[in-house]
């Protein structure tokens, strides 16, 4: 706790000194911006690939995402239920960039949700999945700075994302025959 403790200060303290940066992290760290941008790369993935059978993985791709980050929520959930851990602001004097959660900060739900659809898009196509990496980092990151996160809170979370997103895409392969008959489906009211 110690450790986790000083790198998340050493994080804080870039915070309310420069107001451009504080705005930045804000705009980062909020709920819409950086999940928006990953739920709009999993749209234009949706429709990328030179060929039918490009575009079908990547289609898949964007399955296993969704999947991924419904798996990675629930397992969120669930541990929130039987653990709590107070926010860094609860008994700290932290500099704060954004709203009061009054939700357990282990493990971060944000880090989760970014991690579970970078890992399953890096997963199908590396390219883009590096893309999706470099945003849920920036996210989970942004969530330290802004003071609502420990640092472990957000490694927890990825680890519990880029965990669900194994499992989905790689050991429930009976899923990937769902998704192939789905996306079947959609190409005959040509949404696929």
């Amino acid at each position: 706790m110690a450790v986790d403790w000083t790198v998340f200060q050493w994080f804080n303290n870039f915070a309310g000194r420069w107001p451009a940066l504080d705005t930045a992290v804000r705009l980062v760290m909020n709920d819409y911006a950086l999940p928006t941008a990953l739920v709009l790369l999993l749209f234009g993935l949706w429709f990328a690939g030179g060929s039918p059978a490009v575009r079908e993985q990547h289609q898949r791709a964007v399955f296993s995402a969704i999947g991924s980050m419904v798996l990675g929520n629930l397992v969120v959930k669930a541990m929130n239920l039987v653990l709590y851990r107070p926010r860094p602001f609860a008994f700290r004097t932290v500099t704060l960039l954004f709203y009061r959660p009054s939700d357990s900060s282990f493990p971060s739900n944000a880090a989760s949700v970014g991690f579970s659809i970078a890992t399953a898009v890096w997963l199908y196509n590396h390219r883009i999945g590096l893309l999706s990496y470099a945003l849920a980092t920036v996210f989970g990151l942004s969530r330290v700075v802004g003071g609502v996160h420990y640092p472990s809170d957000i490694l927890g979370g990825a680890l519990i994302g880029s965990m669900a997103s194994y499992l989905i895409v790689r050991k429930f392969r009976l899923l990937d025959r769902l998704w192939t008959a789905i996306i079947v489906q959609l190409r005959r009211f040509l949404l696929a």
